[in-house]
């Protein structure tokens, strides 16, 4: 079974995460299936919007840490540019409009990849953390570039350093999803704002996509270089080893600020 569907009807792609036994947490080829899928739906004439969610009780829980390891600072930047840099970009870029279709825990790239989207609708079991510190880690994925446009510099700040969850409906009082709906309800519903969607003149909408990206500034792409000159200093540091082995030993981190 792939770990990463495509499917095509009346318009609409749905683009699927598929490893629920894992949480939907992605490794390094899902991303890249994940960046083929976005082109895919990207590049498709017949498509007139874009599904993206996960299946089973969660939408994606971020990286999949099992599958981390140590990195030198060149092998970790291209490594972040390679993989989450080149999917958040290609999923970013699509010029048609983008629905994430989210429950359950929704963390790391995760949360990247839903801020990512043009709208977010959300089952009422959603939650959401920005959890990159709780493994070492400054957040990625555009996480910050996100967050700071959508809820301003002081909230966002606050739920990247403290890492806290929130509520789907905190979330949607923040700005950061737009629409809260009963868990059974939440595939109705998104099918049919997608139907909706894909109803509308699809170049002009594409049109109004780029002049909001170009309404900031920096752009995504400067915002991105910059962070990969960063992540990969901390990937030197102890306290992004102690992140992930106690991720793996499922104990709580003791950090000691090296």
């Amino acid at each position: 079974m792939a770990e990463i569907e495509y499917e095509k009807s009346g318009g609409i792609a749905r683009i699927v995460i598929n490893r629920p036994e894992r949480k939907n947490a992605l490794a390094n080829d899902m991303r890249q299936q994940l960046t083929e899928a976005f082109r895919q739906a990207d590049q498709d004439d017949d498509i007139r919007a874009v599904v993206l969610t996960g299946t089973g009780d969660t939408f994606c829980a971020g990286a999949d840490v099992s599958k981390m390891a140590a990195r030198d600072v060149k092998s970790a930047r291209n490594n972040l540019q390679r993989n989450a840099h080149t999917l958040i970009r290609a999923l970013y870029h699509i010029e048609k409009p983008v629905i994430a279709a989210v429950r359950g825990s929704t963390v790391g790239i995760g949360l990247s990849m839903m801020l990512a989207c043009d709208m977010a609708i959300v089952s009422n079991t959603a939650r959401f953390s920005c959890i990159f510190a709780r493994r070492g880690l400054a957040p990625d994925s555009g996480a910050v570039f996100f967050l700071s446009r959508l809820i301003g510099l002081a909230k966002a700040r606050e739920l990247v350093f403290t890492t806290r969850f929130f509520s789907a409906q905190e979330a949607a009082d923040m700005g950061v999803v737009n629409q809260v709906v009963p868990d059974e309800q939440l595939e109705q519903v998104v099918q049919e704002l997608a139907q909706s969607m894909a109803a509308q003149p699809t170049y002009a909408l594409a049109m109004a996509k780029k002049m909001f990206q170009f309404s900031q500034q920096p752009t995504l792409d400067h915002f991105l270089e910059y962070e990969a000159l960063m992540q990969p200093q901390i990937h030197q540091t102890q306290d992004y080893r102690e992140g992930i082995a106690s991720f793996q030993e499922k104990r709580p981190a003791k950090f000691i600020g090296r």
